[in-house]
């Protein structure tokens, strides 16, 4: 098992696609808002200009739908081109699930050795004959793993935004959300280097801005789980019992949830209700679905 994995991505300047529509919503950090292609069974480029030369060891692109487990991709780079170097090269875009499972969406990553680039491209081809990918999230940068992994006691929980009332009569009243996991772990033992690094990233990130961890980044069984796409919540303050123990919690709630719906364009701000209209069967009253 791999250390758990941190990364903030790196700022953008600039982002195209050689095809598709919605590319700038990969600038955005809402996963509903995607880059959707237009063709299947050849190659499409999205090509990324960060700006100025930065290291990038990682990249993510979350809340990937119709990806057929025959989907492709492939990561080059470069410091005056994007094809100057080869990151990764082609292979399966979509990463394991457990066994016997595909999801609606699924997820891409990928972690290697760090590359000096300005540059960044990433080549993704959907097998013939299959609905054209979209994606919702798309972040790279340079990676952080502690010296030692998570303690005991770490592990997920899954929220619904939904809510459940007992009705006077003994029913329930059901107002249907939608489920979205998160994850709280603990690192100790850090160094006075780590301590430092983990306070700039709260500073940085706070309980507003994305970030990306894995629990174990290796790509194995069951990877989309251990991936997590949001925001830390809950920042506590880190303990030092003793000068050479210092202990560091953090959770993150997942921003991608399933059974979300997609879209091209920025919502507009109106009130709706998802799925059937009102329904009044008998004690249960029902929103959504």
């Amino acid at each position: 098992m791999a250390n758990v994995l941190i990364m903030a991505p790196t700022s953008i300047a600039n982002i195209g696609a050689s095809r598709g529509a919605g590319i700038a919503n990969l600038l955005r950090p809402d996963p509903r808002e995607i880059w959707q292609d237009s063709a299947a069974g050849t190659a499409a480029e999205i090509t990324i200009d960060f700006g100025s030369a930065q290291v990038i060891d990682t990249v993510f692109l979350g809340c990937v739908w119709w990806a057929s487990w025959g989907a492709t991709w492939a990561i080059s780079g470069g410091l005056a081109a994007a094809d100057e170097v080869v990151l990764s090269p082609n292979g399966t875009l979509r990463v394991p699930e457990r066994a016997g499972r595909t999801s609606a969406y699924g997820h891409a990553f990928w972690t290697g050795d760090e590359a000096y680039i300005r540059y960044l491209r990433l080549t993704i081809t959907q097998a013939a004959g299959e609905q054209p990918i979209a994606i919702g999230a798309l972040m790279a940068g340079q990676a952080w793993q502690p010296a030692y992994n998570m303690e005991i006691g770490s592990g997920r929980a899954v929220k619904d935004t939904g809510s459940i009332t007992r009705l006077p009569s003994g029913g329930v009243s059901i107002v249907e959300g939608a489920r979205f996991g998160s994850f709280k772990f603990t690192l100790g033992d850090l160094t006075d280097d780590e301590v430092d690094y983990l306070y700039d990233l709260q500073l940085d990130r706070g309980e507003t801005r994305r970030v990306l961890v894995a629990e174990d980044p290796a790509r194995t069984s069951g990877l989309r789980s251990r991936l997590h796409y949001g925001a830390l919540t809950s920042l506590r303050a880190f303990e030092r019992r003793d000068p050479a123990q210092t202990k560091w919690e953090a959770t993150i709630e997942d921003w991608v949830a399933e059974g979300n719906a997609i879209t091209t364009t920025l919502p507009a701000p109106l009130l709706t209700l998802d799925g059937q209209p009102l329904s009044f069967g008998g004690e249960i009253l029902t929103i959504g679905g």
